[in-house]
């Protein structure tokens, strides 16, 4: 059995199997995510039947990602844990144009967003294990995850648009098995243990940074999932085809590929903290622009705004979290983080579907970037020097 020990030296035989992971993981994202909420809207599902779906999924993510990362600390078996949740994630969505009824859609999204979890939480705690002191590289290896995400949005758009949205379903489950066999190549990871598990973990979800980086999260994630679930709808509802859509999230994702690539030397220089602030304030102005397009094609100019947005607030808040956490925490503190977003996206997702349905596309992005708004002046003042730097 093959096993890695984070205090002694970095592999890049593991790490390569990482980049094709993030690769796999982010174009399962490409041809589901940005396309699933329109295919809901095409069986007839109202914005609050779509927003609860994606709420249920949300949540039953969170409870996932707790598990999960707890139970990789505990075992070192984070490859297993995400092989079959890949396997299972992948062979439940393939199940869903089977569905008739809404009450169906709502049992399988919970199963599927219970073991899609799995490798969400895990990937990013296992690339910044593995990458050790040298972690502010880690957006070069969740470049991967943007390729693949160009790949599939932008092929997908076009594909759908000519076959039909219910190829969606057999592509991903395809993604996702290549994605657990690969999953098997990653190495057991023993970390260090400590008689004082119990309290430590206390000490870190208590300590007041870790309170007030959590609170920030949810507000941010809870404003981009909700701007997320329903962008794609809005296109729709403005005249966009289906095209427009998947060639939105392309930009979005080249446009984020110079800063992975660099995002170390850009922690290096603003810091953690301050790399946060500035993706909160860049998460305003990209919301507030979304609620005055006028046009469905001004999508295209908003999302090339998808780097100092997304890539920012992401890269960084892992590290803040990787930081804070204890070393025998590590998977359990990402396990935590992803919680937090699930959670996010739960609130986000629901209050979104409503704030749609009740004030139209335009309400919903000025209330989102309000949210957005609020952490970046509670973050602004409120700033910790215990992660200045990576």
């Amino acid at each position: 059995m093959d096993t890695f020990n984070a205090a002694t030296h970095p592999n890049q035989k593991p790490l390569q199997t990482l980049w094709m992971l993030f690769f796999l993981l982010y174009a399962s994202i490409g041809v589901s995510f940005t396309f699933i909420n329109v295919y809901y809207a095409s069986i007839g599902l109202t914005g609050t039947q779509i927003g609860l779906l994606s709420t249920i999924g949300a949540l039953t993510s969170m409870v996932g990602a707790a598990l999960w990362g707890f139970l990789s600390d505990r075992t070192g078996q984070a490859r297993w844990i995400m092989a079959i949740g890949g396997f299972l994630a992948g062979g439940l969505f393939f199940l869903t144009p089977l569905m008739r009824t809404f009450t169906a859609l709502v049992i399988l999204t919970i199963g599927i967003g219970i073991f899609a979890s799995s490798a969400f939480t895990l990937i990013d705690a296992l690339t910044l294990t593995l990458l050790g002191e040298h972690r502010g590289q880690y957006g070069r290896y969740r470049l991967g995850g943007s390729l693949g995400y160009i790949l599939t949005a932008s092929l997908g758009g076009f594909i759908y648009q000519r076959l039909g949205l219910a190829l969606i379903f057999p592509v991903y489950l395809f993604i996702m098995i290549l994605f657990g066999i690969i999953s098997l190549r990653l190495p057991v990871i023993h970390l260090p243990s400590s008689s004082q598990q119990k309290a430590s973990l206390k000490g870190m979800v208590t300590q007041p940074a870790w309170l007030l980086f959590m609170f920030c999260v949810f507000l941010v994630w809870t404003a981009s999932a909700g701007f997320l679930n329903f962008l794609g709808v809005t296109i729709q509802d403005m005249g966009g085809a289906s095209s427009l859509i998947g060639l939105a999230g392309t930009i979005a994702a080249i446009t984020e590929i110079p800063f992975m690539y660099y995002s170390g030397w850009f922690l290096q220089r603003l810091g953690v903290t301050r790399m946060l602030w500035i993706s909160m304030a860049f998460y305003t102005l990209r919301l507030g622009l979304y609620s005055i397009m006028p046009s469905p094609y001004w999508v295209l100019g908003i999302n090339m705004m998808n780097g100092p947005t997304y890539v920012f607030f992401w890269n960084s808040a892992i590290s803040y979290a990787f930081q804070l956490a204890p070393a025998e925490y590590k998977a359990t503190a990402q396990g935590f983080f992803i919680a937090v977003t699930n959670l996010s996206a739960m609130v986000g997702a629901l209050l979104s579907g409503w704030l749609y349905d009740t004030s139209g596309p335009a309400g919903m992005f000025r209330v989102l970037g309000l949210f957005c708004l609020a952490a970046f002046t509670l973050f602004a003042f409120n700033r910790s020097p215990r992660t200045a730097t990576v």
